[in-house]
């Protein structure tokens, strides 16, 4: 009774954070958990055509719904708390609109560009499906956060997830001929079904009107940013489909193998970011932006902590995902893990730009670092094979962390973080990813390193909770009844 009115008593914010958490943590740990399946049921030419798709479906997704269910939709929440069943209903419709103007002018475009895609017309008929009926769960799931409805969205997101892995597992063995279409089409079965009862649900709540008058609001203010969501999205994904069309699907899956192994690692910022971004709102209002930097630091040294603790573990991580013919691809993850640490830098200044509302001043790093990277991959891949492209990643990152750094110099000229800790760490973390592959064949001293990063991390864990719970306390106070 004691615990159960404790667990009553945490303030909601507090409690949807810790549920968003785990969540998360299910989520993407689900993807780790599966792919040493898929790795095995399926060969490396095929998952890297599932690696293709799924690379093509994030990249072509935020023209396809226009990225309409995020940070606009917070707006529209917030703008038109007194229909917000009939706001989520027409942004739905207008991601409509806009994905039935994408299937046909790829559709009269197709026998030109469709060698470029690498990828089946039946795929890219579910990847539209997809794109049609994603954005109702997409919008139920942006409200559910809003309200800090937690409980229904955790289980949902949660039994979705297993039960589309389990779908995808089963199709593979039931049609060992298409498994490339048994992975894809048995696990978006289970999506699409979902996605469809929201899409009825949004209809239904609003009576299945909707109105005009919301849509020139919401696509003025994502047209100048879709540019940033999408070079985004070509930094985790443009390396994957320059790799299957200059060296094969084959390479493709090596490299979709450590990326996804690098990636682990974001499961913990991802959570973390989630209560820095109120924080760092609420202390940029006030005008005590030391508070943020007091905060970051701890936050940003553990997470450095930890990207180097799965570089050094990482031969063993990547003998669990992968058989044999995969593991030359441990040498590259590496540069990736060191490219995530950097990517974490966007979020630190990024959060501060975005709340002076000057996201052209992220959109032009973001659009840079994209560039440079299709740019340079188009250089080196052919020349030395598709482990350039982690080191390009790398390079990349590093440059949109300097740029959004002058960005958030261009929109406040307070003293925020302490960037000479910041450039130390990174430098750090350089060094880490470009030389530690050498330790990969003395294990001994891999161990040894690992270990002392984890008594470090241990020692300092006293600290890192007090400031997450600080945050997380401060969060609350601000909470108002939405």
């Amino acid at each position: 009774m004691k615990i159960t009115g404790r667990i009553r008593n945490i303030p909601a914010p507090i409690m949807a954070s810790l549920a968003f958490m785990l969540m998360s943590v299910v989520e993407k740990g689900l993807v780790l958990i599966t792919s040493p399946i898929y790795t095995r049921l399926l060969t490396q030419s095929e998952f890297g055509v599932v690696s293709v798709f799924l690379s093509w479906r994030a990249l072509l997704g935020i023209l396809a719904t226009f990225a309409l269910s995020a940070g606009v939709f917070n707006i529209g929440m917030l703008d038109y708390r007194d229909d917000r069943d009939g706001y989520s209903f027409s942004m739905l419709v207008l991601s409509n609109i806009i994905t039935l103007i994408c299937l046909a002018v790829l559709a009269a475009l197709w026998s030109k560009i469709g060698k470029v895609f690498d990828i089946g017309l039946p795929l890219v008929f579910l990847m539209f499906l997809d794109f049609l009926l994603q954005p109702a769960f997409g919008f139920w799931m942006a409200r559910q956060r809003f309200e800090y409805r937690y409980i229904k969205l955790t289980a949902v997101v949660t039994a979705y997830a297993v039960l589309s892995s389990a779908a995808a597992v089963a199709c593979i063995l039931l049609f060992p001929g298409h498994r490339v279409y048994g992975r894809l089409f048995g696990g978006e079965s289970v999506l699409l079904c979902v996605y469809f009862v929201f899409y009825i649900y949004l209809g239904v709540k609003a009576g299945w009107k909707f109105k005009t008058s919301y849509w020139k609001a919401a696509i003025m203010f994502n047209l100048p940013i879709i540019p940033h969501y999408l070079s985004g999205y070509v930094l985790n994904s443009a390396d994957r489909i320059m790799i299957a069309n200059m060296a094969g699907n084959a390479a493709a899956a090596r490299y979709s193998v450590a990326y996804t192994a690098a990636l682990a690692v974001t499961i913990v910022w991802n959570a973390v970011n989630g209560s820095l971004i109120p924080y760092t709102y609420e202390k940029c209002r006030s005008g005590d932006h030391g508070a943020i930097g007091r905060v970051a630091a701890p936050i940003t040294g553990a997470y450095a902590f930890l990207c180097c603790v799965l570089i050094l573990l990482a031969p063993e991580l990547l003998r669990i995902m992968a058989p044999a013919g995969y593991h030359e691809a441990v040498y590259i993850i590496p540069p990736i893990v060191g490219g995530v640490f950097f990517m974490s830098l966007y979020f630190l200044f990024g959060n501060v730009v975005y709340y002076y509302k000057k996201p052209a001043y992220v959109m032009f790093a973001s659009v840079t670092a994209a560039t440079l990277n299709v740019a340079l991959n188009w250089i080196f891949i052919p020349r030395y094979g598709y482990a350039a492209a982690a080191y390009t990643t790398l390079f990349c990152y590093i440059v949109q962390a300097a740029l959004d750094w002058t960005a958030m110099r261009a929109v406040t000229d307070a003293k925020i973080y302490d960037m000479r800790l910041i450039l130390l760490t990174g430098a750090g973390m350089t060094a880490v990813s470009l030389l530690s592959g050498a330790l990969y064949r003395h294990n001994m001293l891999r161990y040894c390193a690992a270990a002392a990063l984890f008594l470090l991390l241990f020692r300092q864990r006293r600290r890192i909770f007090d400031v997450l719970a600080g945050v997380k306390e401060k969060n609350a106070a601000l909470h108002t009844d939405i």
